[in-house]
């Protein structure tokens, strides 16, 4: 701790007792960490100015390393304007030497005019002999940032001795940022394009190889150039963040989590352009992970086309990797990558036995409020998947060849067609535009039950008895009993959780609206009836129409709160009044109860035109000032 008072707070001790621990063996020193002494009548030289530099320098480099070199923030890389240049964004990093380095504004760099850039390289010792010439590079490049100095400023030197003579010295040591171009040590063909990215990747990402990198230098990006051309750009190849570089998790030797970081982002940059490759070379999307790809994140996304869904095969992965399919509440997404990410990638180079301790999980998502219809209609909210690409004969198990030769073969199961949870699963599939893996462990499992069931209070006699209290005050009695006469044994009890709910019952608008969606609904099993109340299952139910009742009390009034229901529109009109300004709002509100209050036939029908045309103008309006 430092006093401005008293200065260093450590503790100071006299020359003979540093003796003392220095013959005992019992003291430190660090040759760099001496500064100079100041007292009164001292004669000060430039060399103890400088000494003092260098200590505060030193003290402050071993401070940024304390807390992990990388990038601090910003520095992001993309291509340039041309197809030589690259542009850097701003922001700032630490060296692995503890060096800050910053970047104040975006920096347009062309690759084929790297003259200075080259002289730098040469006397930083970065440089390859015989080296290419700037305009014809080709080859694996790590773009990199370095701290340098330089002085400047010129201003008079006084003499030093009395017949001296008065010169000129540099009177400022200027610092700043150096871009550099450094070759990346690479053994394999020149005449690759993708595939020595794949395969630097897992180079770098699994088998752990950092080469050819100057440990005073910040990298940022890597770039593949043919004759000075960019032939793809890949920052988190060499790109780490800075705060996340443990040594490991717990003691355990795990990588850095700055690598697995950087092992998903990588695969995320590749992937999107290979999608993006495949897409512009009319390919498809449907393509084994191995096409493009050497190793896999335990995490990461993958193209739904790699799923089929009219047998539910799968060509992404390995025949033997164990692959399901699962689908799950989209908020729970970024819990699982935090998850995944404590997991080894997966090694596509690796031998079939090894494989086959392999588990992934493919997951598809859905809105929370739709995954309790969707457990109802998918009966297991996970299903397997074979692989479209069975395993060659050389890679099957003697086991398996036995069964050959001893069983008959029988023809592969027809599909049915008809099943509802099948068409479940493929509309869920049809409607995920991508899907996402995860690495799964391999824990042992017990078969047998190790726990029994415990019935616990939820209050729902209490909730009922509120619900039907409710019914009764709307005069909704005789619709409610039809409902639950025409329901099965399941759909009932659904139907009583989601209305009792504290959000639906206290709105008399919401709970008729929800008897209306159900008394329109052909069907009412525990399928149908879950997918017509998800509805009322979103987050903030309610919000909506109390800052409408608040704008307009004659909402409340039992007859309009009735038409209101019955319109159809009730819903939509509560979760975008959760967001209209209070004029908006005010206006929209008085509108409906005047509609609402003409005592009309058809007042219903006029009031869901009402608000979806005037929501549809809202929102066109809102699209027009973007």
């Amino acid at each position: 701790m430092f006093s401005s008072v008293r200065g260093s707070a450590r503790e100071r001790i006299d020359v003979s007792e540093f003796e003392r621990l220095r013959a005992a063996g019992s003291v430190i020193l660090d040759p760099r960490l001496t500064r100079p002494r100041y007292f009164d009548g001292r004669f000060l030289t430039a060399r103890d100015l400088t000494r003092e530099q260098t200590y505060f320098l030193t003290r402050q480099a071993d401070l940024g390393r304390a807390g992990g070199s990388g990038v601090v923030s910003g520095l992001g890389v993309e291509r340039g304007a041309t197809a030589s240049s690259v542009q850097i964004q701003p922001g700032h990093g630490i060296t692995p030497t503890g060096e800050l380095v910053m970047v104040p504004q975006s920096l347009t760099l062309e690759l084929s005019d790297v003259g200075e850039i080259q002289r730098l390289d040469a006397a930083f010792g970065l440089s390859r002999i015989p080296r290419a010439p700037a305009r014809g590079r080709t080859g694996l490049f790590v773009l990199a940032l370095r701290p340098v100095e330089f002085t400047a400023n010129p201003v008079a030197s006084y003499p030093t001795v009395v017949d001296g003579a008065r010169t000129v010295e540099d009177g400022d040591i200027i610092e700043a940022v150096a871009v550099s171009v450094i070759p990346y040590p690479d053994d394999g063909g020149r005449n690759e394009t993708e595939d020595i990215r794949s395969r630097i990747a897992r180079q770098i990402f699994v088998e752990g190889q950092t080469r050819g990198i100057a440990s005073a230098v910040l990298p940022i990006a890597m770039i593949a150039l043919d004759r000075g051309i960019v032939q793809w750009l890949d920052p988190f190849l060499v790109r780490r963040e800075a705060g996340a570089e443990q040594g490991s998790v717990l003691g355990l030797n795990l990588v850095p989590r700055a690598l697995r970081e950087a092992h998903l982002l990588q695969y995320v940059r590749q992937f999107n352009d290979v999608l993006e490759q495949r897409s512009r070379g009319s390919r498809g999307l449907r393509f084994a992970a191995s096409e493009h790809f050497l190793t896999l994140p335990a995490v990461g996304p993958m193209p739904s086309a790699a799923v089929n869904p009219a047998d539910f095969s799968q060509i992404y992965f390995p025949a033997q990797v164990d692959v399901n399919l699962s689908v799950i509440p989209e908020d729970e997404l970024g819990a699982l990558i935090e998850e995944g990410l404590m997991l080894n990638p997966i090694d596509l180079t690796a031998a079939p036995e090894e494989l086959e301790s392999t588990s992934v999980l493919v997951l598809a998502t859905a809105p929370r409020a739709q995954i309790a219809s969707l457990a109802a209609q998918l009966g297991n909210l996970t299903v397997p998947l074979r692989s479209a690409a069975p395993a060659q004969l050389s890679q099957r198990r003697p086991i398996d060849v036995l069964r050959g030769l001893t069983l008959s073969r029988l023809l592969p199961p027809t599909l049915d067609v008809s099943s509802v949870a099948d068409n479940a699963w493929r509309q869920v599939l049809s409607q995920s535009s991508s899907l996402w893996y995860v690495r799964r462990r391999n824990e042992l499992v017990k078969s047998q039950v190790t726990g029994t069931i415990t019935l616990v209070n939820t209050g729902d006699v209490q909730r009922e008895l509120t619900l039907n209290n409710q019914i009764d005050a709307l005069g909704v009695r005789a619709q409610f009993d039809t409902l639950m006469g025409r329901s099965s044994t399941l759909a009932r009890a659904e139907i009583v959780k989601r209305l009792s709910a504290q959000a639906v019952v206290n709105s008399p608008t919401l709970l008729q609206a929800a008897l209306s969606d159900l008394t329109a609904s052909p069907t009412l099993d525990a399928t149908s009836a879950l997918t017509t109340l998800s509805r009322v299952e979103t987050a903030g139910l309610g919000e909506g129409l109390k800052r409408m009742e608040a704008a307009s009390t004659d909402l409340r009034t039992p007859a309009i709160a009735t038409v209101l229901a019955n319109s159809g529109a009730a819903i939509e009109l509560d979760r975008a009044s959760r967001t209209l300004a209070p004029a908006v709002l005010a206006t929209l509100a008085n509108e409906i109860a005047t509609e609402a209050a003409s005592g009309a036939e058809d007042a219903p029908a006029r009031v869901a035109v009402l608000i979806r045309s005037r929501l549809g103008g809202i929102a066109n309006a809102t699209r027009t000032n973007r």
